[in-house]
């Protein structure tokens, strides 16, 4: 088997293990964490229940990621490389964001933005009593 073959079957293999129903593949999970930070600049829309949801997708790109048999692909270092581009964008969305889950092991699950839009800025508010600014 190839590695390209190998990598893209574990990838399915750790999403189907972690929940996920649909067969992903390793530029689909990079789309939708990219998509994810775009959102966020821009000031996310949705509720937070949503938020949450949408940002799962980067807690399996960790599982991807921390998986040896993944690690030992050629792919690694490119799918490594990109999550990690991708991190950065997301930093900066986070930056001034307020501190909402200190005790949570996930750098990406510890702060909210420091902005939304209005249904998500109510949601924040309700949910851990912070103040956001809000985007139209």
């Amino acid at each position: 088997m190839s590695t390209t073959r190998r990598f893209v079957e574990r990838i399915q293999q750790i999403a189907l293990d972690r929940g996920w129903r649909d067969p992903v593949l390793p530029g689909s999970l990079l789309s939708a964490w990219e998509l994810m930070v775009d959102q966020c600049a821009s000031g996310y829309e949705s509720d937070l229940s949503e938020y949450l949801n949408d940002l799962s997708v980067r807690g399996l790109l960790q599982s991807v990621l921390d998986d040896p048999d993944i690690q030992a692909c050629d792919e690694y270092a490119w799918f490594a490389a990109e999550v990690q581009r991708i991190d950065g964008g997301f930093r900066d969305v986070l930056h001034d964001g307020p501190v909402v889950r200190r005790g949570d092991f996930y750098w990406w699950n510890r702060r909210v933005p420091s902005f939304g839009q209005q249904e998500f800025v109510d949601d924040v508010r309700e949910r851990y009593s912070v103040e956001l600014g809000e985007v139209d």
